[in-house]
């Protein structure tokens, strides 16, 4: 059994000792936090074991220990744990940003693993962590040559516990894709938000219509601003690298907007693109899937749902589609192995349901 030590239990940190506490091979969690409350709140939630409010002697006894700041924090509190923790215990992180990090680690004296749980939320604070969070998400681990197989396998193991996905790659790779993926997004999403903002008039008109497509896409722009603030600065030669290749696409854009062939082009390419997002790749291998036709009756996912889960056959994903135009069924549904999914597909077929396996 392991014991862990946690710095920061806002959303993220807060999400990740609750999934933790819940696995046999922890046996103790401390936390380190500047909000006496939610050390208190998660000490009375009986998710952490023991609280404190600076780095110190708490986290002696720790096998690993979870840095879950800003990422403008993360390498002086590492510095701070490598004088308090024992030789063999591993220092790893939960920020969105890694080159930067993993150089200023090579002079610590104890060893450090890169790490980044892919989740997004615009959520922030204790209260609104949970413990379901990292369910099958992707979990980025960023080793270096410097870091033993035995250490990244004990962080594997653990990333595996709170039912995530480990995906190990190189920081250079990671800051590049997630600036790609998560940081411009976010830059994109406040910038939506400050357009509308100085486009409206006096009666607020667009505030008041914007719903639908508007609030989806900019959701994210309620993220916490010092979070962002601080990875934009963190990544910035990535982010500007990926905001160059932006302007370059709405420049093509703004350039063929007059022309019907490119326009389509344009939209009919990222709509095939985003489609296929449903079916993500696990180590290169796409994941099995079922294709069921449902009908537009109340109850039918549900019966879907339920016939699975009494077979002992798990969902990782589940799509409802739009239009049936391109493809096989209204219900996309990702299972955890080919096993499940031959057998999800004939205990559907017995059921009456035309089902499609696909990969």
């Amino acid at each position: 059994m392991y014991n862990i030590g946690i710095i920061g239990i806002g959303f993220l940190g807060g999400s990740l000792v609750k999934a933790l506490v819940k696995s046999k091979k922890v046996k103790s969690i401390v936390a380190c936090d500047k909000n006496l409350n939610s050390l208190k709140k998660a000490f009375s939630d009986g998710v952490i074991t023991d609280y404190t409010l600076d780095v110190n002697e708490k986290f002696k006894d720790c096998d690993i220990v979870f840095i879950s700041t800003p990422v403008s924090y993360i390498s002086d509190y590492a510095k701070s744990l490598e004088k308090v923790v024992k030789p063999g215990c591993i220092i790893t992180d939960t920020g969105s940003t890694k080159k930067t990090i993993l150089e200023s680690s090579k002079k610590l004296k104890r060893e450090f693993i890169g790490g980044h749980p892919m989740i997004g939320s615009e959520r922030s604070g204790y209260e609104t962590s949970k413990d379901l969070l990292f369910e099958n998400s992707y979990y980025i681990i960023t080793k270096t040559e410097s870091n033993k197989p035995e250490s990244v396998e004990l962080l594997k193991e653990l990333v595996l516990e709170i039912k995530a996905i480990p995906i190990i790659i190189d920081a250079d790779k990671h800051d590049y894709v997630t600036a790609s993926i998560s940081h411009v997004p976010h830059v994109v999403a406040a910038a939506l938000v400050n357009m509308v903002k100085e486009l409206d008039d006096e009666n607020e008109t667009m505030k008041t219509l914007a719903a639908g497509g508007f609030k989806d896409i900019t959701r994210i722009a309620s993220s916490d601003p010092t979070m962002w603030e601080n990875i934009c600065r963190e990544n910035k030669d990535e982010v500007l690298k990926v905001l160059r290749k932006l302007i370059n696409i709405l420049e093509d854009f703004e350039n063929d907007i007059g022309k019907k062939d490119e326009i389509y082009k344009f939209f009919d390419s990222s709509k095939k693109y985003r489609d296929s997002f449903i079916n993500r790749k696990i180590n290169g291998n796409t994941m099995p899937e079922l294709n069921i036709s449902v009908k537009e009756e109340n109850g039918a996912i549900a019966r879907i749902t339920t016939i699975l889960s009494d077979n002992d056959i798990g969902i990782k994903n589940i799509e409802v589609l739009n239009n049936r135009e391109n493809n096989f069924g209204a219900l996309r549904v990702i299972v955890r192995t080919y096993e499940e999914r031959d057998k999800g597909f004939e205990v559907l077929e017995k059921e009456g349901f035309d089902v499609k396996k696909i990969n």
